[in-house]
């Protein structure tokens, strides 16, 4: 789980959602506000990706320890758009780098 000071609160992500740019890659679709503070985040996995709760979990978590790696500025929130094959982590990683990229 990511500290408070870098979570986002459930005002703040409908702002972002609202309000936000976007941006793609093949396993991440974020919506973001540029920001000048620290990366802020909040992780979002429907149930169209995974039906069990401990599935949704477990990306969630394998995302938020990927992002521990990313240094990015401004404000996001990720969708996770499908499960990867293999472990989770490298592949959010690779695509959190995609995606700091063109943030």
């Amino acid at each position: 789980m990511l500290p408070k000071p870098r979570r986002l609160t459930a005002e703040e992500v409908q702002n972002v959602l609202t309000a936000g740019r976007s941006a793609r890659s093949t396993l991440l679709s974020a919506k973001y506000v540029a920001n000048t503070g620290p990366l802020r985040v909040s992780a979002v996995v429907s149930k169209k990706v995974a039906k069990r709760a401990v599935e949704r979990n477990r990306l969630r978590r394998a995302l938020y320890r990927a992002l521990a790696d990313v240094d990015m500025k401004g404000t996001a929130v990720v969708f996770v758009q499908k499960v990867p094959e293999g472990a989770l982590t490298p592949a959010f990683r690779e695509d959190l780098l995609v995606l700091a990229g063109k943030l």
